[in-house]
């Protein structure tokens, strides 16, 4: 053991000249396997120990010839020598990254050097369900391209998170599903893939959801979510901090905008809608000054304004915002779907509305906020419901 520290505090100081990657080579970790496990690291002293011995505890009651790749941020802590000591007891291998240095970037680099066709990315400290990654296995295995850990698909959850966390979530993962409907966390940390769906893939890894770059960027056919509950992490330091929050919007319009990904699609299926929603503020305001001019009360102008608008903008959306969606439900169910999440959008512009005006925003402000609310909860929920594929 004393020889593997002296080689690799040798080749250290030579890689930190280069400032280039060392992997540290286990013997048993040369041949192909038929999964890697990758493992992306920064001062996990305290837990890499444990997340090896659990990991190969769950894989050696399967057949499953797999590897683990520990990939390291050049910690401060000592984490390097600790997984260098369990090479002789675990089938892993170090990768040791001198620059460019992120969770994502460790990430990609890892699945590049994996030693196998599938691979299954988690974390060094326990907080996702191990158990599950035999499944995953067999799941890529089974001719799936991608396979995701969810906290949001029934059967998953979140336990022992402080509510800031919580919120931070679920704002990224709403954010996310804007682009990726069908998915319900498409910003998970844990998950597996066909090594191959990255080949010539444009990646800009950055931040923390690399997931969501893979979804975004890749030429991936088939999506499968598998639930588990989510633990906060027992010991070390949480790595989240506010540049990590705009790498996300950073990445969240650089995955929009990118024309050869599905994500662009979605989006000029929001553009579509909300030009069809704008139209429909006109046909209201048409409609309504008609009837009111011919005697109708304004109530019952009002409310017949609001109905046909509603129908015009369904007509629209049918045959132009999704007019190419597969959906298993006929017209008249698509109407009356799409005409209950309307009045449903509509209650949300509302609370919103009396919300932040209690609490002191300025009403206009309030209002447009309330309706930004209800048009996201309007296209979300038809893009759901209305127009599943």
């Amino acid at each position: 053991m004393l020889l593997k520290y002296l080689y690799f505090s040798f080749i250290c100081v030579l890689e930190r000249v280069n400032k280039t990657t060392l992997i540290y080579f286990a013997p048993i970790s040369l041949y192909m396997k038929d999964l890697s496990i990758v493992i992306p690291t920064y001062n996990e002293s305290e837990t890499i120990a444990n997340t090896l011995f659990q990991i190969d505890e769950v894989m050696k009651s399967t057949d499953i010839n797999y590897e683990i790749l520990v990939v390291d941020d050049n910690s401060k802590d000592g984490t390097q020598f600790t997984v260098i000591e369990l090479t002789n007891r675990y089938p892993v291998r170090l990768i040791n990254r001198y620059k460019n240095h992120g969770l994502s970037q460790s990430v990609i680099e890892g699945i590049k050097k994996s030693n196998s066709d599938i691979v299954v990315v988690t974390d060094a400290d326990l907080s996702h369900d191990i158990k599950l990654i035999p499944q995953m296995y067999q799941s890529i295995n089974s001719n799936n391209d991608i396979v995701i850990g969810s906290r949001y698909t029934k059967g998953g959850g979140i336990v022992d998170w402080p509510t800031k966390r919580r919120v931070i979530s679920w704002g990224a993962t709403f954010a996310a599903r804007v682009l990726f409907p069908n998915i319900t966390d498409p910003v998970s940390g844990f998950f597996g893939i066909r090594k191959n769906i990255i080949d010539n893939a444009d990646l800009k890894p950055r931040g923390y959801k690399i997931l969501f770059e893979i979804l975004g960027k890749t030429n991936w056919n088939r999506v499968v979510e598998l639930p588990y509950t989510f633990t906060n992490r027992k010991t070390g330091k949480s790595k989240l901090r506010t540049e990590t929050i705009l790498d996300f919007i950073r990445q969240w319009i650089n995955i929009a905008g990118y024309k050869k990904g599905r994500a662009y699609s979605e989006i000029n299926k929001i553009k579509n809608f909300a030009i069809v929603g704008a139209s429909g503020i006109l046909v209201n305001m048409l409609i309504l000054a008609m009837l009111k001019e011919s005697g109708v009360p304004l109530i019952g102008a009002s409310f017949l304004a609001i109905e046909i608008s509603i129908i015009t903008n369904f007509l629209l959306n049918d045959h132009w915002t999704f007019g190419g969606e597969k959906t298993n439900k006929d017209f008249i169910h698509r109407l009356f779907s799409f005409n209950s999440i309307a009045f449903g959008g509509m209650i949300i512009n509302m609370a919103v509305l009396a919300l932040l005006s209690f609490v002191g925003i300025y009403y206009l402000i309030g209002n447009f906020i309330g309706i930004l609310a209800g048009f996201l909860w309007n296209f979300l929920m038809n893009r759901k419901i209305t127009w599943n594929n």
